[in-house]
């Protein structure tokens, strides 16, 4: 029975979201800071009222992200609520704008909900999202970058990067589509003892606690159980929103959609945005990039660089709602807690 006088504080979840949140809001300011208020304004206003409807959409791409993600975790979501989930999204994407490599902001969702439901569950539910997401841009840039290729003649430096990108896209792919399938934590665990940076003992240890995780990704492949297909499901709508998104973005600034801007645009321009996550929201690579890249593809060099703008002002403001919503989501998570506590020492 535990002990009610030393109840379950979470305290590394606790410290560790206070730090994301206290950078997070650091990060928010030295950004707009960086791409000036003028800036911002400037591009807000170049859309009007349109700003509003796309961030509406982008929104509506999160809840079905959020959805998913806790379709994923079924059974085990019961004992998490949809909107926890989706503070946990909200909250991690925020973080994953200002901090290249997404390793932050993955955490961030993970501290969340982890002391609401099983670590592990909570743990392969996110991978699967992430590599669920992985997988369909993938699809679209394979299919995409070649046909841009062929139908428009890139600038070299252009050129370069995306089949650098592309070149070193295709061999990742396939090495996570095999560990999966081998088993991502025991392929790991193995390769740490072979190394002996962990011991064997230690190693099978690992195997056993985090069984259920392999065996969840597993589901990615084959076996798909109701909450894994009804989580892709959920993230195939988000990625039609996504698309139904940049489709208006084109048509707001000006682009005339047709079948070779929509093809660019969904494959090279993913590449470059991959390409641009080096650094936060960018800066620098996705201006020259996407200015070339329009370029070729009929639009203005100076359109490509409005939405590159455009995407900065979208992503900026994702960030201040979600920063938002983590703060709350803490506070009331910690207010929860103390409840518990009191409870606790009330029946004690």
């Amino acid at each position: 029975m535990t002990d009610p006088s030393k109840p379950e504080h979470h305290l590394v979840s606790h410290v560790f979201n206070l730090v994301v949140l206290a950078g997070g809001a650091i990060g928010l300011a030295v950004m707009l800071d960086r791409l000036g208020w003028d800036n911002a304004k400037h591009v807000v206003q170049g859309v009007g009222g349109w700003f509003a409807a796309i961030v509406a959409l982008d929104l509506v791409g999160l809840g079905l992200d959020a959805a998913a993600i806790h379709e994923f975790m079924r059974p085990e979501s019961r004992m998490v609520s949809y909107w926890r989930v989706l503070a946990a999204q909200a909250s991690g994407r925020a973080i994953n704008i200002f901090v290249p490599g997404g390793v932050v902001g993955e955490a961030t969702k993970v501290s969340m909900l982890v002391t609401h439901a099983p670590r592990d569950r909570v743990l392969s539910s996110i991978v699967l999202f992430n590599l669920a997401t992985f997988y369909i841009s993938v699809t679209i840039v394979v299919i995409g970058v070649p046909i841009t290729a062929l139908s428009v003649d890139l600038p070299h430096q252009l050129a370069l990067v995306v089949w650098i990108a592309f070149a070193i896209l295709v061999p990742i792919v396939i090495a996570i589509g095999v560990v999966i399938h081998r088993g991502a934590i025991d392929t790991v665990c193995g390769a740490l003892v072979r190394i002996h940076a962990i011991s064997p003992d230690r190693g099978a240890r690992w195997r056993d606690k985090l069984a259920a995780v392999d065996a969840h990704l597993r589901e990615l492949h084959s076996d798909q159980s109701p909450g894994t297909r009804n989580g892709l499901l959920l993230l195939g709508l988000s990625r039609l929103v996504a698309w139904t998104t940049m489709g208006l973005v084109l048509h707001v600034v000006g682009v005339a959609l047709h079948a070779k801007v929509l093809v660019g645009v969904l494959s090279v321009g993913v590449l470059l945005s991959w390409a641009g996550a080096i650094v936060p929201l960018g800066l620098g690579i996705l201006d020259v990039g996407n200015y070339m890249l329009f370029g070729v593809l009929g639009a203005a060099g100076a359109t490509g660089l409005f939405t590159t703008l455009l995407g900065r002002a979208r992503s900026l403001a994702i960030a201040l709602i979600g920063l938002a919503i983590m703060g709350i989501a803490h506070t009331a998570n910690r207010v929860s807690v103390a409840r518990r506590i009191r409870r606790r020492a009330a029946r004690a």
